[in-house]
C-alpha cells in the first residue's frame, strides 16, 4: 500500500495538496527568515516615546568617532552580556543597554556582541573578572578591547528612581576610556623621597622594588607614570590614581613660594583633584615617618595614623608579630573587594609588615558633610584589621596603646549628588601606614591576597568616565539630553503633553498619545485584515473559476 499523498487523487486535490505542503513549507522558512532578522539585525520597532531603543544622533556621532578611528577600526570590540537574550530581552533595566549593544553591532563591523548566562559558562568568570573573589553577576556587561576590559553593572545605567535612562552616557564612556590612545594614567607622585616605579628607569634597583605594583596597576587599563607637583602646577589631567608611595619628606613649600600671590601648594592641588568628583589617592606612609603637613592633609579627609609599630603576635606570620595577616571583616568597607574571603577560613591571607595603625578623625562620627553642600559628605570606613591582640609600641619597645582591634587600612569616600540627575560621583583617599606595601616583598607575594584585593580595588576606585561626550549627559547642567533619556510617562495620555528639562527652563520633548512607530504599527495591523480577506476571496475566486 502506496503512502504517496497524491496516489488515487484527483487533478484538483493533488494541486491544492501540492499548494498546501508548499505554503507549510514557505511559512516555515519565512519563520526562520524573520527570526533571524529580528535577533541578528534587530528589527525591532521602537515604540517608547523616549525612544529607549533608538540610538541617538549624538551616541552615533560619538560611536563613529570612537570605533571608526584610525587606531581602532581593525581591532575588535566585544560587548558581552552575562545572561541570556530571553533574560536580556525580557527586563525593562537589560533590555536598552543589549538593544543598544545590537544597534552598534549592526553598524560597526569592528564591534561583536554575545549574550550568555555567566552560571553556566564559568570562562567568563575565569577570563574577565577583576579579582580571584570578584564574582561575575547576571546583571553584568563586559566591553574588551586589544587586551583590556571593564566590567560594570547595567542597571546603574538607570538613574535613581528610574527617572532616566543614561546608558548612552555610560556606553560611550567606557569604550573612549578603553579606546583611547592617551589612556588615563597612574602616577606615583616624586619630590619627597618617595620610592616609586619610574617606567623612563625600568631597570633601577627602586624600580624593580615595585615591579609588581606596576604590573598590577598596567593590568588594569592604567599608564604608570611619575609626577612632580610642584614642577607641574596641578595634577595631571589624564590622572585616573595619584599615589604617594613611602615618602620621608614633608609637603612644605619653600620659603619664595610663600610670597607668591598665585601660589597653590601641591596638597591644595591633590585637595582639588579629590573634590573636583572621580579623583583617587593612595596614600603608603611609613609608620616611624612623621610627617605633619601630609598628616594634617589626611586628617581633613577623616584619616588619622598612628605613628607606632603594630604587633600581632597571634595573628602575624613572623615571631616578633610584625607580619601582620590581616583580618576580614565582610561589613566593612573592605567587604566589597575581598568578598567572600571574608567567610573562608582557608582563604589567601592580606599581609602588612612594618605597618602602623589607621583610625578615624570624624570621632564619634565616621562622616562629615562638606560645608555648603547638603549633597556631599566624606565617609570614613575601615578597610582592614588586626585581631583584638594587636598591640601599639612607640620608639622600639613602649606601648603606646592597650591590646585591641585596630585597622590596618582604611579609605574615606567623598560622595556628591547631583540633585537633578541623581547621579553620585565620588572620590577616594585610600591610606595604609606600612611603606613596604607596594613592595615586591608583600605585593609580589603570590601566596598573599594583597596583590588581588588590591587590583578589584583599584578597578573600582580609578574612574575614567569624564571621557565621555557631554553631549549625551551625564553632568546635567553641561548636556542638552539633561542627564539622559528621561522617561516621560507611564502612560499614554489623551492629548500633548508638554515635558519639561528638570530645571523647568525648556521644553525637551513633546509627550504624544501615541509615537511615530506607534501609530504605523497600529495602521499596519488595522490594514492587515481587511488586507487578507480580500486576498483571500481573490484567490477564492480564481479557484472557482479556473479549477
Amino acid at each position: 500500500m502506496s503512502n504517496s499523498l497524491f496516489k488515487g487523487k484527483s487533478t484538483r486535490t493533488k494541486i491544492f495538496t501540492a499548494i498546501t505542503i508548499a505554503a507549510v513549507l514557505l511559512l516555515a522558512v519565512l519563520n526562520v527568515f524573520l527570526t533571524y532578522i529580528g535577533d541578528e539585525k534587530q528589527l525591532y520597532i521602537d515604540m517608547t516615546p523616549e525612544e529607549f531603543y533608538t540610538l541617538s544622533a549624538n551616541m552615533v556621532d560619538s560611536c563613529e568617532d570612537i570605533l571608526e578611528a584610525d587606531t581602532v577600526k581593525d581591532k575588535e570590540i566585544e560587548i558581552i552580556f552575562c545572561s541570556d537574550p530571553d533574560t536580556l530581552e525580557n527586563s525593562y533595566q537589560l533590555r536598552p543597554t543589549y538593544f543598544m549593544a545590537l544597534q552598534l553591532r549592526n553598524k560597526f563591523d569592528n564591534v561583536k556582541v554575545r549574550a550568555e548566562n555567566v552560571k553556566y559558562n564559568p570562562e567568563i568568570n575565569t577570563l574577565y573578572r577583576t579579582t580571584s573573589h570578584r564574582e561575575i553577576a547576571p546583571t553584568d556587561m563586559i566591553i574588551a578591547y586589544d587586551g583590556r576590559y571593564k566590567v560594570t553593572d547595567i542597571t546603574t545605567f538607570w538613574t535613581q528612581n528610574s527617572f532616566s535612562y543614561n546608558g548612552e552616557y555610560r556606553m560611550v564612556s567606557i569604550l573612549a576610556s578603553l579606546t583611547a590612545q592617551s589612556s588615563p594614567a597612574a602616577y606615583f607622585v616624586v619630590g619627597h623621597g618617595e620610592t616609586v616605579y619610574d617606567p623612563e628607569d625600568k631597570d633601577s634597583e627602586m624600580s624593580r622594588s615595585m615591579a609588581s605594583a606596576a604590573e598590577l596597576i598596567e593590568e588594569r587599563g592604567l599608564q604608570v607614570k611619575t609626577v612632580n607637583l610642584r614642577e607641574h602646577g596641578k595634577v595631571p589631567d589624564d590622572c585616573a590614581l595619584l599615589i604617594i608611595n613611602a615618602p620621608t619628606e614633608d609637603f612644605k613649600p619653600t620659603d619664595p613660594e610663600y610670597d607668591r600671590f598665585d601660589y597653590v601648594s601641591e596638597l591644595e592641588m591633590i585637595d582639588r583633584y579629590l573634590r573636583a568628583n572621580n579623583g583617587a589617592v593612595i596614600i603608603n606612609k611609613g609608620h616611624d615617618t612623621y610627617l605633619a603637613e601630609l598628616e594634617s592633609f589626611a586628617a581633613e579627609w577623616g584619616i588619622g595614623f598612628g605613628n607606632a609599630l603594630v604587633k600581632d603576635e597571634k595573628n602575624s606570620l613572623t615571631p616578633d608579630g610584625t607580619t601582620v595577616v590581616g583580618v576580614y571583616d565582610k561589613d566593612s568597607f573592605g567587604g566589597a573587594y575581598y568578598g567572600d574571603y571574608a567567610e573562608l577560613s582557608t582563604a589567601p591571607q592580606m599581609v602588612f609588615t612594618n605597618s602602623g595603625y589607621i583610625y578615624t578623625t570624624f570621632a564619634p562620627s565616621d562622616y562629615k558633610n562638606e560645608a555648603g553642600s547638603f549633597n556631599t559628605q566624606v565617609m570614613y570606613a575601615d578597610f582592614i584589621y588586626t585581631s583584638d591582640g594587636a598591640i601599639a609600641y612607640k620608639e622600639g619597645s613602649d606601648v603606646q596603646s592597650a591590646a585591641g582591634k585596630k585597622a590596618l587600612a582604611a579609605a574615606s569616600v567623598r560622595t556628591a549628588l547631583d540633585g537633578d540627575t541623581a547621579e553620585t560621583t565620588y572620590s577616594y583617599l585610600f591610606c595604609t601606614n606600612s611603606a613596604d606595601f607596594f613592595s615586591n616583598d608583600v605585593m609580589g607575594n603570590k601566596s598573599y591576597a594583597n596583590y588581588g584585593i588590591m587590583a578589584s580595588l583599584i578597578s573600582s576606585i580609578s574612574r575614567v568616565d569624564r571621557y565621555a561626550s557631554m553631549s549625551l549627559g551625564g553632568l546635567s547642567q553641561n548636556s542638552p539630553s539633561y542627564g539622559g533619556k528621561q522617561t516621560q510617562s507611564t502612560t499614554l495620555p489623551t492629548e500633548d503633553t508638554d515635558v519639561y528639562s528638570p530645571d523647568a527652563k525648556e521644553i525637551i520633548a513633546v509627550n504624544k498619545a501615541f509615537t511615530k512607530g506607534q501609530r504605523n504599527v497600529i495602521i499596519w495591523f488595522t490594514l492587515a485584515f481587511p488586507i487578507a480577506l480580500a486576498a483571500l476571496g481573490v484567490v477564492v475566486s480564481v479557484k472557482r473559476k479556473h479549477l
